[in-house]
């Protein structure tokens, strides 16, 4: 029997993938350099450059701010513009993402209904700050019994950590929790490695 729910916050919750697209197509309309590549090289371009840079800020080492600097000064790099600002395109990716933020649909109805019946928890790779505000902002606060963040678990998913203090606050056995997430290597290989079960919510 299913006794709590366990949630991870970006492209489950929150639709991080419109912001960030959206916002990368800002940049791309406003500097040159990245004027021969499509949309989709420049989103998949930036891409792995955040996984590369990701662990650092989920894990507290450096701010977000400064990562997304480092990511453009990359991606101003392998677009051949040594001499490009990164700052600039740093501040307007997020001053856009910030404005193109939105839920996933559903999911704040879907929460709101599993409240009613168990204790609900957001596992989540990122700083406990920026989530918080994301809960606050879409309205999923008041419905969230615990959320667990990487920056002050020391440690980020698939680490059975996050999953065990998440289950560890809202009392219950991993057995009868279930994780619920996009990736399938964080949320789903990691719920199920410490004893969860999982829902893959896969939106592509």
């Amino acid at each position: 029997m299913i006794r709590a729910v366990l949630f991870d916050l970006d492209d489950t919750l929150v639709d991080h993938q419109h912001a960030s697209r959206a916002a990368l197509a800002g940049v791309r309309t406003r500097f040159a350099a990245f004027a021969a590549w499509s949309l989709d090289e420049l989103v998949a371009a930036n891409q792995r450059i955040l996984d590369l840079l990701h662990a650092d800020v989920a894990l507290g080492r450096t701010t977000a701010d400064d990562a997304r600097i480092e990511r453009y000064r990359r991606l101003f790099a392998l677009a051949g513009d040594g001499d490009a600002k990164p700052g600039a395109a740093a501040e307007l990716h997020r001053r856009t993402y910030q404005a193109m933020r939105r839920r996933v649909a559903g999911a704040l109805e879907l929460v709101a209904a599993l409240r009613e019946r168990v204790p609900l928890a957001v596992v989540t790779n990122n700083t406990r700050a920026e989530q918080a505000e994301k809960l606050a902002t879409f309205g999923f606060t008041p419905m969230i019994h615990a959320l667990v963040t990487s920056e002050e678990v020391g440690a980020a998913k698939p680490d059975a950590r996050m999953f065990n203090t998440a289950l560890a606050r809202l009392g219950c056995a991993a057995s009868d929790a279930v994780m619920v997430g996009d990736s399938w290597h964080h949320d789903v290989e990691g719920a199920v490695a410490a004893g969860l079960h999982a829902v893959w919510l896969n939106r592509n």
